[in-house]
């Protein structure tokens, strides 16, 4: 049963290690500054020897909703959450496991989990709510969000026109042309920015 939470001032960090000793995980963290910002980052190794990884933007607690992507960085990753006193994992679809699975939003947004992630070829956006995951994805890397509005570019359809899926329910929008998609800031953008930047703002 979930007893803390924000009601509780715990942080995210703080809390993800709670849950983690309960099933005797003992973590350490690691914390460094890039561009002047703290990253904190859980680290363990479980009995395979296997080295996993939790990055604080990983972590979204809303109420007693907690949720986070743990990975080993090779082979193993995985999407954990704690909802309405039940726990549920979900292991992210990839073209290869080996390729990666990179976390690029993991947000709790209008009573939906919202996880999107990348893989070898692939952008994927989940929407996961009572241990349901609706997925939808895309070939490319180039992406945008406001508010509950995301923008993406394939690989083989450049055009003037900007493809829209909003979120939570992941339906397919009419297409944007540049200019409507720029008044919306919702131009796609290549994901060589800052950590965690598909965030709301």
């Amino acid at each position: 049963m979930l007893v803390v939470g924000i009601k509780t001032k715990m942080n995210k960090i703080d809390f993800v290690i709670q849950k983690l000793n309960q099933q005797n995980i003992n973590p350490s963290v690691k914390s460094e500054y890039l561009n002047n910002e703290l990253w904190n980052e859980i680290n363990w190794v479980n009995n395979s020897g296997d080295q996993f990884s939790i990055y604080e933007n990983n972590i979204d607690i809303e109420g007693d909703k907690v949720s986070w992507f743990q990975s080993n960085g090779y082979d193993k990753h995985t999407l954990i959450i704690y909802e309405n006193n039940s726990f549920f994992t979900w292991t992210p679809k990839t073209y290869n496991p080996i390729f990666g699975c990179f976390c690029l939003l993991l947000e709790w947004y209008k009573n939906h989990l919202i996880f999107i992630y990348q893989e070898k070829h692939d952008i994927y956006i989940c929407s996961v709510q009572n241990k349901n995951v609706k997925y939808f994805n895309f070939n490319g890397e180039e992406i945008e969000r406001s508010n509950d509005l995301i923008s993406y570019e394939t690989y083989s359809n450049k055009s003037d026109l900007v493809k829209i899926i909003q979120i939570p329910e992941l339906v397919s929008l009419p297409s944007l042309n540049r200019k409507e998609a720029e008044k919306l800031s919702l131009i796609p953008t290549g994901l060589n920015r800052p950590g965690n930047f598909l965030s709301r703002k």
